[in-house]
């Protein structure tokens, strides 16, 4: 379960009950002691293993300098209460993702008005309400200490990467060019980037700006949350922007006559999915959609509160 792909960086599987098994942390030695970076969601699993990988890496309280969480989302902030116990450190994170954190996991908010608007069916906007159990699950620490954007914790820049969170962090070590993506950039699939209410309007357009900025630095290795490591980081941005790209297109030719952004996903995903995935599919399809309005491209009606999207004619 523990891996060192570089001297010094310790790659620690973390188990989470989703798709994508594992949330990969990092465990990083600095002259000021040891970072580490997510954790996972708070599961009997996952604290075992941190259990046992602390003990195997030595991480004890006054060697861990600090917790990093690079966005708010349960598979890397979920432990963060448990890890700040064990340890005895503080959990860091960008300060305005901070203050997301707090708002999704104290208010404990839904969704049904957003998701009806957007044509999702009454029964299926029921289940979403009470399949939420992992936002109720999530206990943050009392404080979570705020970073700003291109301030450095030691030898690492924090750097602001919005798209898959209005405000997530990556780091990076110019000197032994590493980059520690989150979920920025990931090597087999593409991070959801979602369309939600009182969160960045346009969320698609400020991933992909973001990625332009990765794409200037100089990396030799990025350390991905999930998956695999990948060496050509700038060859993966490019896939990933043309993937969007093409998804954009492909949402244009289903709206020729207005539809709602449900209809538009059902089409879009036509394997079977959780509710959770349906909850992302359908704001990851809105993302698309808004680029496509704010571009001129395409049009939205809304009758008796449901709003549709047509395709404008150029």
């Amino acid at each position: 379960m523990i891996t060192e792909p570089e001297e010094g960086i310790f790659r620690v599987a973390i188990p989470v009950p989703l798709p994508l098994r594992f949330v990969y942390s990092y465990v990083i030695t600095l002259p000021q002691g040891v970072l580490v970076v997510d954790l996972g969601m708070d599961t009997p699993e996952a604290r075992d293993v941190w259990q046992r990988a602390s003990e195997t890496l030595g991480l004890r309280p006054g060697r861990v300098w600090g917790i990093v969480i690079t966005h708010f989302h349960p598979d890397h902030i979920g432990l963060s209460s448990f890890a700040q116990a064990l340890w005895e450190c503080p959990v860091m994170m960008l300060e305005e993702e901070k203050d997301t954190a707090y708002q999704v996991f104290t208010e404990h908010l839904s969704f049904s008005s957003f998701f009806t608007q957007h044509g999702l069916p009454a029964t299926d906007v029921h289940v979403l309400d009470e399949e939420r159990t992992w936002a109720q699950g999530v206990k943050l620490p009392a404080v979570i200490q705020g970073l700003h954007a291109n301030t450095y914790l030691g030898d690492l820049q924090v750097i602001e990467q919005k798209g898959h969170t209005d405000h997530q962090l990556v780091l990076y070590w110019p000197s032994r060019e590493l980059l520690f993506t989150g979920d920025q950039v990931l090597d087999r699939i593409t991070p959801n980037i979602s369309f939600w209410p009182d969160a960045d309007p346009d969320p698609l357009a400020s991933y992909l700006t973001s990625l332009k900025t990765l794409q200037t630095l100089p990396v030799k290795l990025a350390l991905p949350a999930h998956e695999a490591l990948i060496v050509a980081l700038s060859d993966r941005i490019d896939e990933i922007v043309a993937h969007h790209h093409e998804r954009a297109q492909q949402v244009l030719t289903r709206i020729s006559q207005p539809h709602t952004a449900y209809e538009v996903a059902q089409s879009l995903f036509r394997r079977p999915l959780t509710p959770s995935q349906w909850r992302f599919a359908l704001s990851e399809t809105l993302a698309h959609l808004e680029y496509l309005r704010l571009r001129g491209q395409v049009t939205c009606i809304t009758t008796d509160s449901v709003t549709r999207y047509v395709r404008l004619t150029p």
